[in-house]
Order: C-alpha cells, then structure tokens, then sequence
C-alpha cells in the first residue's frame, strides 16, 4: 500500500513576518517551540498537554492560516460568534503537499454550538 502524503506537511514561523518572542502566545512553551523549529505533520498528530498549555492556541492558529474558522467547520464558513482567538496565524508560514486541496474541515467540540448559532 503506498503511503499518501497529506495535504498539510509541515507548519513553521513566517520568516517575514516574526512573532515578538516577549508576547503572547510566543510566552506559551509549545507555541515557542513551533516558532524557533517547525513542526512537522504526519498522518495524525497528537498535541498532549495540561490545561493552558497552548494546545488550543495552535490548533486555531493553524486553522485559521488555513482559511478555517476558529470556530470550527468547512473552508469558507465564516460564522464568529465572539472572537477570541489569537494573532498567532499571522506569523505562521504552512507548507503544503504538491496539489494538495486547499480545502478543509476544523472540527473542535465548539462547532456544534456555533453550527447552531450560525442556523
């Protein structure tokens, strides 16, 4: 069976458009870790961490560079009820597979409620 590359491959700091290392979320340690070396994406990936950790923080973060609401759904949904999200998109570069879609889907336990808000 070959192994299908996915749409995502790696995620890391846009070099021309740095995060202030001193502010937040780059105080956050896996968010500092992702600026100063990448991350790499597999088939699945796995972010594990105690409560305020920052896993959140990226997840959206990658979203939203995306083309994803923070709040979860299909590319091109727009639906925001009360942003609080962080600035973190703006200063990440991804790097896509070759002819990879730029569709997607961001499902988190909060797109049901905003699905509904939204209808």
């Amino acid at each position: 069976m070959a192994f299908e590359s996915t749409p995502l491959r790696r995620v890391e700091e846009d070099p021309q458009h740095p995060l202030e290392r001193s502010t937040w979320p780059a105080t956050l340690s896996p968010v500092a870790q992702l600026l100063d070396s990448g991350l790499d994406l597999g088939g699945a990936t796995v972010f594990v961490g105690e409560n305020g950790a920052g896993k959140s923080t990226l997840v959206e973060a990658i979203a939203l560079a995306w083309g994803l609401s923070p709040e979860g759904g299909s590319t091109g949904a727009r639906n925001s009820c009360r942003p609080s999200e962080s600035l973190l998109h703006d200063h990440l570069r991804l790097v896509r597979s070759g002819g990879s879609t730029r569709r997607g889907y961001f499902l988190r336990a909060e797109t049901m409620h905003g699905f509904f808000t939204y209808l």
